[in-house]
């Protein structure tokens, strides 16, 4: 590399790092959205002894690149998706293993972009062995409904079920 390239380098960063130090962070103040925090109610109260509900948990913490993918599509595919997050993990309690994923699909699900996301959480889900749960948003949802849904999704292989 010639010494000017180098010279160019050394000043961008240095800019960069400058712009980093004033850069203020501003709360979001609220982790859910008014549906998302509904429904990890109702996913709560749902719940079967033994589980448990993490919200919000980034793809990228649960799942890293296998054998079944090409190394360079497959790390696209991660970093194009890494800010994205599963909107609910059902755990097992005491040891957090991962039992399902639980998306829910509230209004934006119809735009292209989100159902591009959709397509890659399906794959995904499937090729890590993830039984994948998607719930339509609703005004309100019956406990009980959801608990079976819960329940069976227990006893089945991988599945895609939705109300």
């Amino acid at each position: 590399m010639k010494l000017s390239g180098i010279f160019a380098k050394t000043i961008t960063l240095l800019r960069s790092n400058k712009r980093r130090k004033n850069c203020r962070y501003q709360s979001m103040e609220e982790m859910l959205s008014h549906s998302e925090h509904n429904f990890l109610g109702i996913l709560n109260e749902s719940l079967p002894r033994g589980y448990e509900i993490i919200a919000k948990v980034r793809i990228t913490d649960v799942l890293t690149p296998g054998e079944i993918f090409e190394l360079q599509s497959c790390s696209a595919a991660l970093h194009r998706h890494s800010p994205k997050h599963f909107d609910y993990i059902l755990c097992e309690k005491h040891t957090l293993a991962i039992v399902a994923v639980i998306e829910l699909d509230d209004h934006d699900h119809i735009q292209r972009e989100a159902r591009a996301r959709d397509k890659f959480i399906e794959r995904a889900c499937k090729t890590a062995g993830f039984k994948l749960l998607r719930f339509p948003y609703r005004s309100s949802y019956h406990v009980h409904i959801i608990r079976e849904i819960i329940i069976h999704s227990l006893n089945s292989p991988y599945l895609v079920q939705s109300l």
